[in-house]
C-alpha cells in the first residue's frame, strides 16, 4: 500500500489557499488594500517568480511548489538547496512586495512582516485529511505502507510532523532526497522496493491523474485516485489499468483484497 502526501494524506492546496487568503486579509487592514485581488497576485508573482530562478529546472524535476517557497526552509542536504536556501527570503519578501506594489506602495519592513505573517499561518495550518490516521491505524502495521511524495524532503517531514502523521514511521520516498519526482517511475520502484513488493500486487492512492494514478498503473499497480472536490468524481477519464475514483480513504479497504499488499 503506497500514499501519496499532498492532498491525499494532508491538506495542502487548500491550506496554503487559506494561509495566504488570511494574510492578504491583515494586509488590507494596514495597507488598505483589496485582499481578493491580493490573493490572486501572490499566487500570480509566486508563480512567476519561482519560475525566473535558476533553480527551476531542480524544483520542477522534484515538485516544489511556488507556493511552497513562500515558507519552506530548504534545510536539505546538496548543492540545489543550498543555492534554493541562500534566495528563500529575498525570493520571499521579493513576491509580496510586487504583488502589493500593483495596488500600493510599500516599504520594506511592511514587506518583510507580512513575508514572516504567511508562513506562520501556512504552519498553523498542517493537518491530516479527518480520514488518513483512522485509515492508516486501520491498517498499520498488518499492511505494508510506504508514502512516495514530490518536494523538498524538509518540507515534506514538515507536513508529516506537524500533521502527526509520522508517528506512524512509515517508509517515505522524497522526490527532493532521490533527485526525480513524480510521474517519473523512479520514485514509485523505490517505494516498491522497500516494501519488497511487486507492482502487481500493490495499491496506490493519489490525488493526481498526471503524477500519481497514470504512472502507477503504468507500473501494474492498482491506481486509486482520491477525489475529494470534484463535483462528479463518475466523470473523471481514467487510463487504461485498474483504476477507480474514490471520494474517501475509508474506500481504500475494499481494494486490498487477500494476497494483494
Amino acid at each position: 500500500m503506497i500514499w501519496d502526501l499532498d492532498d491525499t494524506l494532508v491538506v495542502e492546496r487548500p491550506a496554503a489557499e487559506a494561509a495566504v487568503a488570511a494574510t492578504c486579509q491583515h494586509a488590507a487592514a494596514v495597507l488598505g488594500v483589496n485582499p481578493e485581488r491580493l490573493e490572486q497576485d501572490v499566487f500570480d508573482e509566486a508563480k512567476s517568480q519561482w519560475s525566473a530562478l535558476p533553480t527551476i529546472d531542480f524544483a520542477r524535476r522534484v515538485g516544489i511548489a511556488s507556493w511552497e517557497a513562500l515558507w519552506a526552509t530548504f534545510e536539505d542536504p546538496g548543492r540545489e538547496f543550498s543555492d534554493l536556501r541562500a534566495v528563500r527570503l529575498s525570493h520571499r519578501q521579493a513576491v509580496w512586495r510586487k504583488a502589493i506594489e500593483r495596488q500600493t506602495s510599500v516599504d520594506p519592513p511592511s514587506v518583510e512582516e507580512l513575508s514572516e505573517r504567511f508562513v506562520v499561518e501556512r504552519l498553523s495550518r498542517m493537518e491530516a485529511y479527518p480520514d488518513a490516521e483512522p485509515v492508516i491505524s486501520q491498517l498499520h502495521p498488518e499492511v505494508p505502507m510506504a508514502i512516495v511524495t514530490n518536494g523538498a524532503p524538509d518540507t515534506q517531514r514538515t507536513k508529516l510532523s506537524l500533521s502527526g502523521l509520522d508517528r506512524f514511521g512509515l517508509p517515505t520516498v522524497v522526490a527532493g532526497e532521490i533527485g526525480i519526482g513524480k510521474p517519473s517511475p523512479e520514485p514509485f520502484l523505490r517505494a516498491l522496493d522497500q516494501l519488497e513488493v511487486a507492482p502487481e500486487r500493490a495499491v496506490f492512492v493519489g490525488d493526481s491523474l498526471s503524477r500519481d494514478i497514470t504512472p502507477a498503473s503504468n507500473l501494474g499497480m492498482t491506481a486509486l485516485l482520491i477525489a475529494r472536490y470534484h463535483h462528479d468524481p463518475n466523470s473523471i477519464a481514467l487510463p487504461e489499468g485498474r483504476c477507480n475514483v474514490i471520494t474517501t480513504l475509508h474506500a481504500v479497504q475494499q481494494y486490498l483484497s487477500p494476497g494483494r499488499d
